[in-house]
This record gives C-alpha cells, structure tokens and sequence, in this order.
C-alpha cells in the first residue's frame, strides 16, 4: 500500500511538469484554435445584421407613404395603432442599422414632415442565406440560375460586398455579362 501511495504521489508532479510545459508551449492553445476553425467550417457561414425598433407616429394622409420608405429599407412592421380619439397611427418596426442612415431625413422628406422616427437598437437578427453560396448540383442551377445573377438575389452576399467595397477591397463582381463584340459597319465609298 505505501508502494501505490509513493508511485500516485510521484506521477502528480511529473504530470504537472508535463502540463505546464504542454500549456507554456502553445499547444493548447494551437488545438483549441484548429478545434473551433474546424467546427466553423463544419457549418455553413451565415452573417448577423444589427436591426433598430423603430416607432412612427402619423396620420393617415402619409401613411402610404411611409410604408413605402420603410420597404425600400429592407423594414419590417410589426404593429400599427390608431390612438383613440385621433387620427394619428403609431406603427413599430424592425429597421437594418445598415439601412437606417439618412432614414429620418428620407422619411420627413416623404411625408412633408408629418412623421418623425425613434430609432433603438433591438436585437441581431441571422439571415438565413449563405455568403458563399454556390450552386453546384444540375437541381441547384436549375432553381438559382448561375454566375452572378446569384448575387443580385442573395441578400448576404451583397452586405458582404457593400462592405467591401466601402472598405476599397477587391470585390468579385462582373461587369458584363454574355457580352457579344460589337462591329461597326463601315460604309464604302
């Protein structure tokens, strides 16, 4: 018995060497980097897009016309009120931060001044289609087409470019598509 409680007592510190060494070495921190890129991969990319609460206060006269602004951003109602004994509406929804810059000025502008906006974060919201995406089966192709028609459809591969480009990285974009050599006719004399 004491032979067992010397050889367990004597294991420990060498264990403990070995872990300091494996710790100050970087090992660990080398697997567990290799560990998360391999379960990113695993999965496929999706972005996150901040979103604002958005609340609307207007008549009637402008309403048309503030859901049309709020649909040329990407916006989303959630709820719209009539105010008892007025004939203000109160409407609420979810606005893209990326989509909110110049909104107030676009919306007063619209409706003549007769809606003003309280813009406040709310939540990150996944969308759902991948950056990358590619269509590689006969089936995936047939449904999406192919090339960079695909990008004009997929919403996170535009954020990604838009961002790019603001950035002055290079994006992939082609600027003419199934283009044909034009020929001038000359005319004889």
């Amino acid at each position: 018995s004491s032979s067992s409680s010397s050889s367990s007592s004597s294991s420990s510190p060498l264990s403990a060497a070995i872990w300091r060494r494996t710790v100050a070495s970087g090992t660990v921190i080398q697997t567990v980097r290799e560990a998360f890129r391999e379960a990113i991969n695993l999965r496929e990319a999706r972005l996150v897009e901040p979103m604002y609460l958005v609340d609307l206060q207007c008549n009637d006269q402008v309403l048309r016309r503030l859901y049309a602004v709020i649909g040329r951003r990407r916006g989303r109602i959630i709820s719209e009120d009539l105010k008892e004994g007025t004939q203000i509406f109160v409407v609420r929804c979810y606005l893209p931060v990326e989509k909110s810059f110049g909104f107030a000025s676009s919306l007063r502008g619209r409706t003549s001044g007769m809606a003003s906006p309280q813009l406040v974060f709310s939540h990150w919201e996944t969308i759902l289609e991948d950056p990358f995406f590619v269509p590689l089966t006969e089936e995936e192709k047939e449904e999406f087409g192919e090339g960079a028609n695909l990008r004009v459809h997929n919403l996170a591969r535009q954020l990604v470019d838009d961002v790019r480009r603001r950035k002055g990285l290079k994006v992939e974009e082609h600027i003419v598509e199934h283009a044909e050599k034009q020929r001038t006719l000359a005319r004889k004399k």
